[in-house]
């Protein structure tokens, strides 16, 4: 599957999420539903270079610095993070976080 098939699939799933009951605030969020279905695409591309390539990067002298992909992740992260928060704020809806494994073996400690 290309990118634009990618993103057209994440900007049809966000745009059930936010917009379930009010298909009328559509034009107003559309932009940035497309923003962020576009970003998550981005990011699922930039998490896999991570996988491969590492945060950090050794030159053939030796010289280490960051992944460029790593600091583009993280401020692309940053940017979806907000798109999404204000989303969920212009919407009102509080999209329900389910419990993870992590949530659940958090629960079995505490009883």
């Amino acid at each position: 599957m290309n990118k634009i098939e990618t993103a057209n699939q994440e900007y049809e799933r966000l745009k059930s999420l936010f917009l379930s009951g009010d298909a009328n605030k559509l034009n107003l969020v559309d932009e940035l539903l497309k923003k962020a279905s576009f970003l998550k695409v981005e990011l699922d591309e930039l998490e896999e270079d991570i996988r491969t390539s590492g945060t950090i990067q050794i030159s053939n002298r030796g010289n280490v610095r960051s992944n460029p992909s790593y600091k583009t992740y993280l401020q692309s992260l940053s940017v979806y993070q907000g798109i999404i928060k204000t989303l969920n704020a212009i919407l009102g809806n509080e999209i329900e976080e389910r419990d993870d494994a992590f949530d659940e073996f958090m629960k079995k400690a505490q009883t």
